[in-house]
């Protein structure tokens, strides 16, 4: 038998910073927050599928696997299966189509921290964040430094 599992995540234009987000459109009076794109996985799809192809539907683009980065998982309490956190780097911030359902925006990092989010997708975002600048950093030949006494 297959587990379910639930996977978020953003698009992330790298020449600009910014991520992608989304906001639904509720029905009710409440405040609506901002979150990543994401939903439940489909049969036997692995998660890395289940993105790609939320992303298709919710966006109508088209990810290649090369594109699609994992950030983490772990078990997600509130919806009792495993969630899984990517995100996709994209070169163009066009041709993405709104959804019929709510709003979609980009951010950059800085903006996000004063939006309105689940703590929860405040968290995803922040360990994003960081997975993100670790891999700019190892990508650009920066590698993190280390307190290491030397003998002389």
């Amino acid at each position: 038998m297959h587990n379910p599992f639930y996977v978020s995540g953003f698009l992330y234009h790298s020449r600009t910073q910014q991520i992608l987000l989304y906001q639904p459109n509720l029905n009710n009076n409440s405040p609506s927050v901002w979150t990543m794109p994401g939903g439940a996985g489909i049969g036997e799809e692995d998660p890395q599928k289940s993105f790609k192809r939320i992303i298709h539907q919710l966006l109508s683009l088209e990810l290649n696997e090369k594109q699609i980065f994992p950030v983490y998982d772990y078990f997600d309490n509130a919806i009792s299966s495993l969630h899984y956190v990517f995100y996709a780097k994209v070169k163009s911030m066009k041709n993405i189509s709104l959804p019929d359902n709510g709003t979609l925006s980009w951010f950059s990092f800085k903006q996000v921290s004063k939006l309105p989010f689940s703590e929860q997708a405040k968290q995803d975002i922040i360990v994003s964040q960081r997975v993100i600048q670790a891999q700019a950093r190892s990508d650009s030949g920066i590698l993190p430094t280390s307190k290491v006494a030397y003998k002389t």
